[in-house]
């Protein structure tokens, strides 16, 4: 994994795979953004490439500075990239503190398609890969009682997705309802910035009697001593790197399933070039089928799914890397 110090800005990006023909990751904005989680971010991206079949680095740059010069910091960061990265390709999404508009200097060489950064389009395509590898570990999802970790925007977009697949939403962040979260519901409450949820204010919606279990409202969300309490058999993350080593053990345990988020959160990097002619219906598809394929070809073992999503992932970077990485995104 290559740092690249982006000057003037107190930038860095950290890519993975330097000799990759293109690197892709976020870039995000704080006080002070740490190397470590940047680069378990990154490992996670390289993976998912390996897991689809791309020959495409993992990237992921911070940019560290006091809120008072956080604009100039991130102009600087946007105007000096190339040149701190040469000749080599590198694409960037804007995540925490980091605007869209903030990267427009950035996409003037960016050659991923338009749907890719289109915000509604990018959730979908998410919310898709993941109901479509919890359809293939759990069944069907229609009935199924489904628990989602947390409560903001992409949450309710999950749960919104998740009802169309005709689940029932009884858990959402730290409210349960045991007759489920209907889409009425969810848009009384999205309709009103003091409105509350109804039913109970608990603990732990992961906790709540379920089918399946989202996971992903913050990274390592769920440890060792939460996934202990997960009453899903079937943890499927919405975000990347959402479950701990040590959470991994307990739920290898207790028989919970536990599916790779390097996965599980794939779907949109099929709009990054897709095919001539793709809209957003027809990439929609192809993830779900994509997903599906990845998880279905795994031997399903005493390793573990996760082991198993990382050993094949490696069998492909060995194709074409000389050497493997170090250390496995878990």
């Amino acid at each position: 994994m290559e740092y690249v110090s982006v000057p003037d800005s107190g930038g860095f990006v950290l890519i993975d795979l330097p000799n990759a023909p293109e690197s892709t990751g976020i870039v995000r904005w704080a006080r002070k953004i740490l190397k470590d989680g940047a680069a378990g971010l990154a490992r996670s991206m390289t993976y998912s490439y390996a897991a689809l079949g791309l020959k495409v680095s993992g990237a992921s740059a911070g940019i560290s500075a006091d809120p008072k010069v956080r604009g100039e910091s991130v102009e600087a960061f946007g105007a000096n990239l190339a040149d701190a990265v040469g000749d080599r390709r590198v694409f960037l999404d804007a995540a925490k503190g980091v605007s869209e508009a903030d990267l427009a200097p950035l996409r003037v060489l960016d050659t991923r398609h338009t749907m890719y950064f289109d915000p509604e389009t990018h959730q979908a395509l998410t919310n898709q890969g993941v109901l479509a590898a919890a359809a293939w570990a759990h069944g069907p999802l229609a009935g199924a009682r489904v628990a989602i970790d947390g409560g903001g925007d992409g949450e309710v977009s999950l749960a919104r997705a998740a009802l169309a697949e005709g689940a029932r939403v009884v858990a959402l962040g730290g409210r349960t309802l045991a007759s489920g979260f209907d889409a009425e519901v969810l848009d009384a409450w999205a309709g009103d910035a003091d409105g509350v949820l109804p039913g109970e204010a608990v603990a732990d919606g992961l906790h709540t009697g379920s089918d399946v279990a989202f996971v992903g409202a913050k990274t390592n969300s769920v440890d060792h001593d939460r996934m202990a309490g997960v009453a899903a058999p079937v943890v499927v993350p919405y975000a990347r790197l959402a479950v701990t080593t040590r959470g991994l053990a307990v739920a290898a345990r207790a028989d919970r399933r536990v599916l790779p988020d390097f996965v599980t959160v794939a779907g949109p990097l099929s709009a990054q070039w897709p095919s001539d002619g793709a809209t957003a219906e027809s990439v929609a598809t192809t993830v779900r089928n994509l997903i599906t394929e990845v998880l279905a070809a795994l031997p399903g073992g005493d390793d573990g799914l996760v082991l198993e999503a990382c050993i094949a992932a490696e069998a492909f970077l060995s194709t074409w890397q000389d050497e493997l990485p170090f250390g496995r995104p878990i």
